[in-house]
């Protein structure tokens, strides 16, 4: 990977370097030009910037034809009057002839070398977002690491002959709070319910941040009837008025909706999805 990536480098590297030589070049013949050639290099040098152009709108076949087209017609230019009048063609004009599709070329080099180093780190944003695990905004494990974690936690869980559920709490009025709330306040809101979970469940509990908008989830070690004992605390500890002091001058009234179901193999069959999803599907009933 590194090594692809210094090649998409070194091509834009190498295509810029050599179109700013042959823009540079055109440049001075034109300077250089008489009165006589001035005008058909004006415009030559016009047709070539038009073609070098479409290039960098990613249009490659259109440049191509563009800055053929502009040598074809300008050689034809120069053979008429040279073989019709005898016009001697001066040495200056072959510059025409190459630079234009050169131009070309290296704006086509220059490119590809920055759509193969946009390819490259697509690639590796991809792998970086695969590979992170914690909730960036409350500083949680994420649904990712939640799913890795139900699965092993399902397994200890059978070999141990335990009980294990997921409990999801969401906020209750999510869309109200962040339409009245400034961004800053409400990921203060979010980051403050965090930590409020946390302390409120066990050590041997696990908690995860399933979205950026108050939607939590733990993996519990017991069985249903002993979750509603962290049910009931959550609930306290969130909705008490005194819970989210300090976001604002004025208080925040919080409430959330809670759901829990134990886990059964011949349910869910080690579908941790197809179970995240039925625990979710229980908030509905959390009047």
């Amino acid at each position: 990977m590194v090594k692809k990536r210094a090649t998409g480098y070194l091509l834009q590297d190498i295509g810029l370097v050599l179109l700013l030589v042959f823009i540079g070049t055109m440049a001075v013949t034109v300077g250089n030009a008489g009165t006589e050639l001035i005008l058909e290099f004006i415009i030559m040098m016009l047709s070539s910037f038009l073609a070098i152009l479409l290039a960098g709108f990613k249009l490659s076949s259109l440049s191509v034809v563009a800055a053929g087209l502009s040598i074809l017609v300008y050689s034809s230019y120069k053979l008429y009057f040279y073989y019709a009048y005898s016009k001697e063609i001066s040495l200056i004009c072959y510059v025409w002839v190459v630079f234009p599709i050169l131009s070309v070329i290296a704006m086509l080099l220059f490119i590809y070398g920055n759509r193969q180093t946009e390819l490259e780190n697509d690639v590796l944003k991809e792998q970086v977002e695969e590979l992170v695990m914690i909730n960036s905004l409350t500083g949680l494990y994420n649904l990712r690491s939640m799913y890795i974690d139900l699965r092993k936690q399902v397994a200890y869980a059978e070999r141990n002959h335990m009980e294990i559920c997921l409990m999801i709490v969401k906020l209750r009025y999510e869309q109200e709070l962040r339409g009245i709330l400034s961004r800053t306040h409400y990921e203060s809101l979010l980051q403050k319910m965090s930590e409020i979970v946390v302390d409120v469940v066990r050590l041997e509990d696990r908690t995860y941040s399933l979205d950026n908008h108050g939607m939590i989830g733990i993996i519990l070690t017991c069985d249903e009837a002993g979750s509603e004992f962290a049910r009931c605390r959550i609930k306290n500890r969130i909705e008490d008025k005194e819970a989210f002091k300090g976001i604002k001058d004025t208080a925040i009234k919080v409430e959330v909706q809670i759901a829990c179901l134990q886990y059964n193999k011949e349910l869910y069959d080690n579908n941790m999805i197809n179970f995240k999803q039925k625990v979710e599907s229980e908030l509905q009933y959390d009047v």
